[in-house]
């Protein structure tokens, strides 16, 4: 069965994983990609393009799934449109008791014990990683450091190998990081409270709340990544094999 991801409605980001173990969930084993009227709506046309070939083209063999990419020419026959991505239908998919097969690497792991990766993008600069506390942080621990794909362009599939190699993976609240949170492999996920609006939206409520397919070893951690939280989270977890509560959720006026 064939599940069609229009980009003329559908945008070109991490949103897409939702959407793709979904549909493999429903039974498609292939997904046609529309790219002909794509969106820039969110971003401008060469970076949605871009964005496309970089996280898009390459994700369906994440779920061991074929890909066709329709470039030109009329519409594709015989897709189907398995419905809207977006984090308020993958919530609902799950609580209704509805399961999805984990992501996996197409690749080899590789062997790095821990992988470091930031956020440096236009939108929201609020959300981005703090560059500098990060560096310390790898650089006290020994993880690798993977920079925004905008600074420095790196393969999906490198990416996931790279996740499933390590003993952990430490993301602020991103897409990759939601990537992660679809596959088995480990991850600790700071600035979680910088989404808790739309994760409100979405069905995820109260202070400290988990994406409800989190495995034991994936956590949101609902606490600015500074160096004491950083130090504190990972020492605890280090030593004890689990995760450390955060802080109560502040007080309001």
């Amino acid at each position: 069965m064939r599940a069609l991801y229009d980009t003329a409605r559908y945008l070109t980001s991490f949103n897409f994983f939702e959407w793709l173990v979904q549909a493999e969930a429903d039974g498609a084993t292939d997904v046609v990609f529309d790219i002909r009227h794509i969106r820039n709506d969110k971003w401008p046309l060469e970076i949605a393009l871009k964005r496309f070939w970089s996280i898009c083209e390459p994700g369906p063999a994440l779920a061991g799934m074929g890909c066709e990419v329709i470039m030109n020419g009329s519409s594709p026959a015989g897709a189907l449109d398995f419905g809207k991505p977006g984090g308020e239908r993958i919530v609902a998919f799950w609580k209704s008791g509805r399961r999805f097969k984990r992501l996996r690497s197409v690749e080899k792991p590789a062997h790095y014990e821990y992988t470091i990766t930031l956020r440096n993008t236009q939108r929201a600069p609020g959300r981005n990683s703090d560059a500098a506390v990060w560096q310390d942080f790898a650089d006290l621990i020994g993880a690798l450091v993977i920079p925004d794909y905008e600074d420095a362009p790196l393969r999906l599939h490198d990416r996931m190998a790279f996740y499933a190699g390590a003993r952990m993976n430490f993301f602020v609240s991103n897409g990759p990081g939601i990537l992660c949170s679809f596959t088995e492999y480990p991850c600790m996920m700071f600035n979680t409270h910088h989404a808790a609006g739309s994760l409100e939206g979405d069905g995820i409520n109260g202070w400290g709340a988990q994406y409800p397919w989190m495995l034991a070893n994936q956590r949101a951690i609902w606490e600015e990544a500074t160096p004491e939280s950083l130090r504190r989270h990972f020492w605890h977890w280090r030593d004890t094999g689990g995760f450390l509560d955060g802080p109560a959720e502040p007080a309001t006026a």
